[in-house]
């Protein structure tokens, strides 16, 4: 008979198209899963992935089983995620950033649905978030930029989409940064890559910084130039917009994600339709 085990190595091997990745998510060896999955396709009698030097890809009837397993896996996963909650009140930790959590966290999150539900709140800057979603330090995030397969982490919904805009302090004249900027679809941000900044006269140090939340306490220093939404510009009246090395406007998608693990426990507790509402 098989095994919610192999249920669970089957489906995770898949859905990251690799036995390695499936293995560091389930907290086991890699050879414990390929030897898991290649009992459960002697027991069938046939295959469910091809193997290539790149990872696994489902065969046709791998892909036929895929639904099925996910289904059990996440009934497992409501199931026992319901149960811990009843014996340990386990703790949601939701992260976000600073502004963020004052846009779309604050107004929503009243202070007996927080109790009810035993969430934490965890405020920080990108790159802080960032780290927290990659070491599953945290259950619910509302953050910028699209992540595509994460390994921890489901994108649930895209919830706003802010416009960014290049700001400086007000009143004081700027040269032009170099313009060595690259596009990280991670962010979607636009980063800098220049080295010489500080260095080259010709620029007057000018820093260029894409993280809202600390890049605009350096702005409004004079320390440089950077990306900021609009309105954090217009209520900060030692801060006004100027040109960039690049041109137009930059689009910043906010959206949710949940850690895979507690994706149906977060669901039914009704946390993304208070934050939506």
């Amino acid at each position: 008979m098989t095994s919610k085990t192999i249920i669970h190595h089957f489906y995770y091997a898949a859905k990251f198209s690799s036995f390695s990745k499936a293995a560091s998510f389930l907290k086991v060896s890699q050879p414990s899963v390929s030897k898991e999955i290649e009992q459960l396709e002697k027991e069938i009698g046939a295959k469910l992935f091809v193997r290539g030097n790149r990872g696994v890809k489902l065969t046709e009837l791998g892909s036929s089983l895929y639904q099925n397993a996910e289904a059990v896996v996440m009934a497992t996963n409501t199931f026992y995620s319901a149960l811990t909650r009843v014996n340990n009140k386990e703790v949601i930790k939701i992260a976000t950033q600073p502004r963020l959590y004052e846009k779309y966290l604050a107004p929503k999150l009243t202070h007996e649905f927080i109790e009810e539900h035993f969430i934490q709140i965890h405020t920080g800057e990108l790159a802080t978030v960032k780290g927290w979603m990659d070491t599953g330090a945290v259950d619910l995030v509302i953050t910028e930029g699209i992540f595509d397969n994460h390994p921890i982490f489901d994108y649930i919904v895209e919830i706003d989409n802010l416009k960014f805009f290049w700001a400086k302090k007000a009143g004081i004249e700027m040269a032009k940064p170099v313009p060595t900027f690259a596009h990280s679809a991670v962010w979607d941000h636009w980063h800098d890559l220049s080295k010489c900044l500080y260095n080259n006269p010709d620029y007057k140090k000018i820093m260029v910084i894409d993280t809202p939340d600390f890049s605009s306490r350096l702005i409004e220093r004079g320390m440089g130039i950077g990306l900021l939404p609009e309105q954090m510009i217009l209520n900060n009246p030692n801060i006004e917009k100027c040109q960039g090395p690049s041109t137009g406007n930059i689009d910043g998608p906010i959206a949710i994600y949940i850690k895979s693990e507690r994706k149906a426990d977060l669901l039914s507790a009704g946390i993304t339709e208070r934050i939506l509402e």
